[in-house]
């Protein structure tokens, strides 16, 4: 707000004038009445945190710009914009950058295997009862839905419940910790039924990759031509790579990048990136660090090939050897595959069998949860990660 009066009245005495301080103090109150709104409920996801948070503070301003209208009362727009503005970005570095690693759940848990999963998680502190007693201040308690209880257990679980105490199912619990979907429990329809494709956000997010792309462009065609000029010097011809990779439905199509190894990379047949690849050349090293070899797919997001966010579309060979291998994982193919998603800005570059199933509980937790907030909270990330180069290869 100190910025947003300097921005309105460009004088460092407004904070004298009497008129200034009651109107800034109700405004500055409700945002922060929101903000331990917010925090209250520590069991939500860094995104839906992010979404209470925003359409509270919209929904102070917009009661605000109410007041004024209706009561004809002096305000002046600069400062209502420039701190809304702010408050908005805070809340996005706040809850997706600082808290999220910071946020630590403590809850009592009824023994099982499901529970033991969850020891070792970051943010979540067990402790695991051995009787059916509690006397400890907790954020909940954590039952595996799927495990048979004792009577004596079932009773304990009824009675914490009817005193209005929250009751998790241990999945839901994972989930939350590590924003993945388990793969043990989709057997099991715990998931119930995920995005089938019919959302009514998928028109606004088609709307939205076009005008991001174009309004992009005075900026994203000059740094493609400095880009291309980089490469033909340090490594010749070709600029482009066009690799065939799975898109929504299985539907192959064909993908362009920036290429960023030598000509002669994938002379043995597809693989995965390693750290330090000694294919990768000069210009390359520095693209796939800043991801600035993605460039080029805002031509795909254009042709409706791809989305701006969504799970990255992986080579056909490795598709079909992870179809057979790993359960569920057509799964992700329900939504169109972006330039950056949920995995990438989570767990960075997967390479092999192990990291590749992390990587898809990434990506089925973004089907699952398909969202404008989440789509805010990946775009975030991945500005983030851009400017750290973290989980380049």
């Amino acid at each position: 707000m100190i910025l947003a009066s300097y921005s309105a009245w460009s004088r460092p005495d407004v904070w004298n004038l009497p008129f200034f301080w009651p109107d800034v103090a109700i405004l500055w109150l409700a945002v922060v009445a929101g903000k331990f709104l917010v925090l209250r409920y520590r069991n939500r996801t860094p995104a839906e945190q992010l979404r209470v948070a925003v359409l509270w503070v919209g929904a102070v301003y917009g009661t605000t710009m109410a007041y004024l209208l209706l009561t004809r009362a002096y305000y002046s727009r600069s400062f209502l914009v420039t701190s809304l503005t702010a408050l908005l970005f805070w809340q996005a570095v706040d809850t997706l950058l600082i808290r999220s690693s910071s946020r630590t759940l403590r809850f009592a848990a009824i023994p099982s295997p499901g529970v033991e999963r969850l020891k070792g998680l970051r943010g979540v502190e067990l402790i695991t009862l051995q009787h059916p007693m509690l006397e400890e201040a907790v954020d909940g308690l954590v039952v595996d839905m799927h495990q048979p209880l004792s009577p004596q257990w079932a009773r304990f679980v009824a009675e914490w419940a009817a005193t209005g105490r929250p009751v998790y199912h241990a999945a839901a619990i994972y989930e939350t910790a590590t924003s993945r979907v388990p793969l043990d429990y989709l057997s099991d329809g715990w998931v119930g039924e995920l995005f089938n494709g019919t959302s009514p956000y998928l028109p606004l997010k088609r709307v939205l990759d076009v005008l991001v792309v174009l309004v992009s462009l005075p900026v994203t065609v000059p740094l493609c031509m400095i880009i291309a000029t980089a490469i033909w010097v340090d490594s010749g011809r070709p600029v482009l790579f066009w690799q065939l990779r799975v898109g929504q439905h299985g539907r192959p199509f064909c993908l362009v990048k920036f290429r960023s190894m030598r000509v002669d990379a994938e002379k043995e047949g597809a693989q995965f990136a390693e750290d330090n690849d000694a294919r990768v050349t000069r210009v390359g090293r520095v693209l796939r660090r800043l991801r600035l070899d993605e460039l080029p797919q805002l031509w795909n997001v254009l042709r409706g090939e791809m989305s701006l966010i969504g799970p990255r579309p992986e080579q056909v060979p490795f598709v079909r050897q992870f179809d057979r291998e790993i359960p569920f994982y057509s799964w992700r193919h329900r939504v169109k595959p972006g330039i950056t998603g949920w995995a990438q800005v989570q767990q960075g570059y997967a390479s092999g069998f192990e990291d590749t199933t992390t990587k898809l509980e990434y990506d089925l937790y973004y089907v699952k949860h398909l969202s404008p907030w989440l789509d805010l909270a990946i775009a975030v990330k991945t500005a983030w990660v851009m400017l750290t180069g973290r989980g380049a290869r």
